[in-house]
């Protein structure tokens, strides 16, 4: 049998575990509804160091990469609208399409995909040259986009959905609390809609002067500076409209607890299962602000996210901080996600 390189998670007894590149065979389609993939690229997310660390779940044996694209290799029978040589890039949630939460539009939220089934993580992902998938999890893409930049269409659909969730407006002063990889791509997507100002909050120098360079207006180390004081001073006492915590800690919620104005938008989208914190629910209703989850994205916003990717809207070249191939994922990919000085890492498998 052929076989190919492929990036397997191995679990530890306890928690966590390790990756090896390892030789194993190229997998065949089981099923009438599946395509095999070419992978040709694949961004490594923060997802991945989380679950050699135990902070995420993961399936024993498991080929990870969830942000992947690839071409249509091989068809299942019951593939009638993609054709072999076809681009696409994949949802890696795979959800069921009939439990209460998807049709009610909430697909994000299926029940069953809650199950464990994401590819990369609780199915095999993208770090390999080859990847069986269901037709369902595929979104055709132009013929002429190009397949790195494309890797970047799962990472920015979530940016998208947290965008439309937030409900920026023009006037709006927008905080992102966080300029990881998530927080600067949700910087780039809000940076396209004309608000009145984007400040970003970060400790780490590479990261904040990333945040100026993708056009942040403002950008405060909370090591340093007063968050609170700062907020108000480039608001003229208003506060936050927006506030996007792109961390998931308890120390950054309350932050964003400490600056919004009235009417404001809090939206939660970094995770962290063991974050606490206490709210005053009469600071809510006095002044009609919100406090808004946002989970990963939809169909629609996958849609969105290749049209920004196909029609150059996002400046990829400043999002892309390096390509790699699959042999460099664990000496130099995950080093470089551990240093903190990249946004995305594209491995070609």
């Amino acid at each position: 049998m052929e076989k190919m390189l492929a990036a397997v998670f191995h679990k530890n007894e306890t928690e966590g575990g390790f990756v090896s590149l390892e030789e194993i065979e190229i997998p065949n389609i089981s099923k009438t509804d599946q395509i095999l993939l070419e992978v040709k690229a694949c961004g490594i997310c923060g997802t991945d160091l989380k679950i050699l660390e135990g902070g995420h779940p993961a399936n024993d044996n498991t080929i990870l990469g969830h942000e992947f694209t690839g071409i249509v290799k091989e068809k299942g029978v019951e593939v009638k609208d993609l054709n072999v040589g076809d681009k696409v890039v994949v949802d890696p949630n795979e959800k069921c399409g009939y439990c209460i939460n998807c049709r009610r539009g909430l697909s994000n939220l299926c029940d069953y995909m809650a199950l464990g089934t994401t590819f990369g993580i609780f199915q095999n992902g993208g770090f390999a040259k080859y990847c069986v998938i269901p037709r369902s999890a595929a979104f055709k893409l132009p013929h002429n986009i190009n397949m790195t930049a494309a890797a970047l269409i799962e990472p920015l659909s979530c940016a998208v959905h947290c965008h439309n969730i937030a409900d920026v407006r023009e006037s709006d002063n927008v905080v992102i609390i966080g300029a990881g990889p998530m927080g600067l791509i949700i910087e780039s997507v809000i940076r396209k809609h004309p608000i009145k100002n984007l400040i970003c909050i970060e400790l780490n120098n590479w990261r904040r002067e990333k945040a100026m360079d993708l056009g942040a207006d403002f950008v405060i180390n909370p090591y340093y500076q007063n968050v609170k004081k700062e907020i108000m001073r480039i608001t003229n006492e208003n506060g936050a409209d927006v506030i996007i915590d792109a961390v998931g800690l308890s120390e950054t919620f309350e932050m964003g607890l400490s600056m919004w104005a009235p009417g404001a938008r809090l939206v939660c989208f970094g995770q962290d299962y063991r974050a606490e914190a206490k709210i005053k629910p009469n600071d809510i209703v006095r002044h009609q602000r919100k406090i808004l989850g946002s989970y990963i994205g939809n169909a629609e916003d996958f849609l969105d996210a290749i049209e920004l990717i196909n029609n150059k809207v996002i400046e990829i070249e400043k999002l892309i901080t390096k390509t790699i191939p699959l042999e460099q994922l664990i000496t130099t990919g995950f080093h470089l996600m551990k240093e903190r000085k990249c946004v995305k890492i594209i491995v070609n498998p």
